[in-house]
């Protein structure tokens, strides 16, 4: 689904109706996308509903407990094809950790080998696991769960910006991951003649001046840019050319140096981030011709607390306590005036003006303020959550109890 007119950030939703049309489009369940906070260098996490997990990169080795702990924060199992796309350290590094971690891979897929120790060091945990490489190339197309996958780069043989560069198709929506190919590269994608016009762009190169040609970005068009750059890092990503060419096309750019951890979220129709207040989505009403003339009711949603991490838990992988939340359903909810309860009268947070969204897991930390989670906390200098088991509560505006977790 691409942005046009349709969409609009003012209202967060806008309506199209198509009266007479017999299509409805079937709500696939959100898949998310996570571009993980691991500095100077790409890992991105894609979680479908049906239990797929695909892992493309693992950033730099410093970032390997990082992307464990997350994997293992979000609740994977196990992973169903981790993608190498080329060898440098920045990006494979951190999957020495996830394959010497107790999390399951399946498959594991590559560009072009290297030749650097941390690129032994890779295949070495790989061939522990039992694993092998599947090469990957320009024109291969994939069915990972519900995902339609399909490999724009390298060239067979190429050694000269040989990332794996994939489209992923989800729906009404498209993911472009052009991992860190410059604009010659671009150029033969474009040359292919293949599509590439796509929703989310993860942007080259994080934000090099040599990557996300003007010629290249007037062909994606994305409506969501995101650059996984580390903070204050010694090549100046990302530059400003590549800012301003960015906004040429109008994308919204969200950067790993200034928002940590990004997640865009699709469930095949609406497209929202864990940044969106209102999120950028456009929601498309069919009117099928039924002999009731009316259109089926979105399943109800409510929201629940999933989980509760407080200073007890082992292995401890947070840097503060906090309660997790999601909706259930299919419907956005308004927090506007609801009150989470940390178990004792007084340990009260309540909600400001924030609209959640399907799929969307918000947290409320005891004292931390995490911008990609919402951004919300107690603002309590002390712990709140017992070691020896606790409760959380969270009530909706009238003051009623809507959901309960103990632990």
């Amino acid at each position: 689904m691409r942005r046009s007119a349709a969409l609009v950030t003012a209202i967060g939703l806008t309506v199209l109706l198509l009266v007479g049309s017999t299509a409805v489009f079937a709500n696939l369940g959100p898949l998310t996308v996570s571009s993980i906070d691991v500095g100077q260098g790409d890992s991105i996490l894609l979680r479908a509903p049906d239990g797929t997990d695909i892992l493309i990169d693992g950033g730099p080795r410093a970032a390997g407990p990082t992307v464990v702990a997350y994997l293992q924060q979000e609740g994977v199992d196990d992973i169903e094809v981790m993608v190498a796309t080329h060898p440098h350290a920045d990006h494979i590094g951190g999957l020495i950790n996830v394959l010497q971690s107790t999390i399951p891979v399946e498959a594991v897929v590559y560009g072009l080998p290297g030749s650097t120790v941390t690129y032994s060091d890779f295949v070495a945990a790989m061939q522990a696991d039992g694993l092998t490489l599947t090469p990957v190339a320009e024109g291969q197309a994939f069915t990972w769960g519900p995902m339609s996958v399909s490999a724009q780069n390298p060239p067979e043989g190429d050694t000269n910006e040989d990332s794996v560069v994939l489209l992923i198709t989800y729906g009404d929506h498209e993911f472009l991951f052009t991992v860190d190919i410059g604009s010659a590269a671009e150029g033969d994608i474009l040359a292919s003649g293949v599509s590439i016009n796509a929703d989310v762009l993860k942007v080259a190169h994080h934000g090099s001046k040599y990557s996300s040609s003007q010629v290249f970005l007037d062909v994606v068009t994305p409506a969501y840019a995101v650059i996984s750059v580390g903070e204050d890092n010694p090549y100046g990503h990302p530059t400003q050319e590549t800012l301003d060419r960015l906004a040429v096309v109008d994308a919204e750019v969200y950067r790993t140096d200034l928002h940590g951890t990004v997640v865009i979220t699709s469930d095949g129709q609406l497209l929202w981030t864990n940044h969106d207040s209102s999120p950028l989505i456009a929601f498309l009403v069919y009117l099928p011709l039924v002999e009731n003339g009316t259109v089926p009711a979105p399943t109800p949603a409510s929201v629940e607390i999933i989980d509760i991490y407080y200073d007890g838990v082992v292995p401890y992988v947070e840097s503060d306590e906090y309660a997790a939340i999601k909706i259930t359903g299919s419907s956005p909810v308004s927090l506007t005036g609801r009150r989470l309860n940390a178990g004792d009268p007084g340990q009260d947070f309540w909600f400001p003006d924030f609209t959640m969204q399907p799929g969307q897991e918000c947290r409320v930390y005891t004292n931390e303020a995490h911008p990609e989670r919402c951004g919300f906390n107690f603002g309590s200098a002390s712990a709140l959550w017992s070691n020896s088991g606790d409760c959380g509560y969270l009530y909706d505006e009238t003051g009623t109890e809507v959901a309960r977790y103990c632990y």
